[in-house]
């Protein structure tokens, strides 16, 4: 197993879902975002992306980069950290929230 991290593209469906500030074009934030991960060091971008972009979490990051869950939670957490330094400036209000149409429970009759 070689000590590189193995890097796999984002699904664009994860950078889709990102919300976008009021005022700040949605391109706009993706570019800034991309920019910021790519200026991340190696293990801190790998972190973000396999916790954070694949919502894998601190055991996904773990098992990517052979680390103990303790030293993945706080290498996730320091890559937030540093892209929530790189986008600072941006204003995020509330994300916006996709209306779910609820599941309506099927009742059975019961057979006559």
């Amino acid at each position: 197993m070689s000590d590189k991290p193995r890097c796999r593209p984002v699904p664009p469906e994860t950078l889709r879902h990102a919300a976008a500030a009021e005022g700040t074009p949605e391109a706009e934030l993706l570019e800034r975002l991309e920019a910021a991960l790519a200026a991340l060091p190696p293990a801190e971008r790998s972190a973000a992306v396999v916790a954070y972009g694949l919502a894998e979490g601190s055991a996904g990051v773990a098992d990517e980069l052979s680390l103990s869950t303790e030293d993945a939670e706080a290498l996730s957490r320091s890559a937030l950290q540093l892209l929530r330094g790189a986008l600072s400036d941006v204003d995020v209000d509330e994300p916006q929230v996709h209306p779910r149409v609820a599941r309506s429970r099927r009742r059975h009759l019961p057979a006559e």
